[in-house]
């Protein structure tokens, strides 16, 4: 497959992980229940929908899928895990604005790291879209950072660590599907939090919702970045939390009539710019060849 294919399919793909990851923020806010009991159904359903997804391609092949990511798998399993719990509570304790800055510095931690670990060389183009990124960030969250609660902005950060620990080992061993760790994730999360959640008391409406949620936040978009992750280097693939970013407050802005700042739509023009930079001068780059 010629690389101008690949960067497409693969941008095709983590753009649309982006859109499903962006619903996030609204998710969270249309259910008025206890975290722990929006974080035990999450998982059930996104746990139910990647295994529905691994019997329908693999068939008699899906256990040997599921241990054939061995040490590394696991390790996405529990990074996964990680950050399904700590992004709910986050979402409660702090401003969505936080989160979504602080999760956005795995964009910086990424690049950093492909370097020394992937032997991936960042290119100038993908530099300047990272700082575009930081920038875009700071001019959304100018009027909110600093207004939420210290656990809740530590949680977002470690989101971010997370996120980089899934992009780097996907991206090193690419060969394998690492799709399976998301079930891994989710059983690892939903085992975790049931107890807390206990006893259940969303209504069928909460639980129709958080059904979308994790279907579409964690089976789906997990399913798409790790298939992204097999076409598009690290510091790329990473660029979907930009993605992630931008369309976030908008979603909310849809749902609950909250119109976003003027600088959450500066910010959003300034990462949109970069984005859009980086996608068309490496496939100009490419083309080229």
């Amino acid at each position: 497959m010629d690389e101008v294919r690949k960067l497409i399919i693969g941008g095709s793909l983590a753009f649309c992980a982006g859109l499903c990851f962006s619903s996030g923020g609204f998710f969270v806010r249309s259910v008025q229940i206890d975290p722990w009991e929006i974080l035990t159904f999450r998982c059930l359903f996104a746990g139910l929908g990647i295994l529905l997804y691994l019997i329908i391609t693999e068939r008699k092949n899906t256990l040997k899928k599921i241990t054939e990511i061995g040490w590394p798998g696991l390790i996405i399993g529990i990074a996964t895990a990680w950050a399904i719990i700590a992004y709910v509570l986050a979402m409660q304790s702090t401003l969505v604005a936080n989160v979504l800055a602080l999760m956005a510095t795995s964009t910086i931690l990424v690049p950093i790291l492909s370097g020394p670990i992937l032997g991936e060389r960042v290119p100038l183009r993908t530099w300047i879209a990272v700082v575009f990124g930081f920038i875009g960030i700071l001019l959304m969250v100018f009027e909110a950072v600093g207004t939420g609660q210290l656990l809740g902005n530590i949680l977002a950060f470690t989101i971010a660590l997370a996120i980089a620990a899934q992009t780097i080992i996907a991206r090193r061993f690419k060969s394998t599907s690492m799709i399976p760790s998301v079930l891994i994730g989710a059983i690892i999360a939903g085992v975790a939090s049931l107890p807390s959640a206990l006893p259940i008391e969303a209504s069928t409406e909460d639980i129709f919702m958080l059904a979308a949620f994790g279907i579409t936040t964690l089976a789906v978009a997990l399913i798409l970045y790790f298939t992204a992750a097999r076409y598009l280097p690290a510091p790329t693939l990473i660029l979907v939390v930009l993605i992630d970013a931008v369309l976030a407050p908008f979603w909310v802005w849809l749902g609950f009539d909250e119109l976003p700042s003027l600088f959450t739509f500066i910010g959003a023009a300034v990462i949109l710019a970069g984005v859009t930079y980086n996608s068309f001068f490496s496939i100009k780059k490419l083309s080229s060849k």
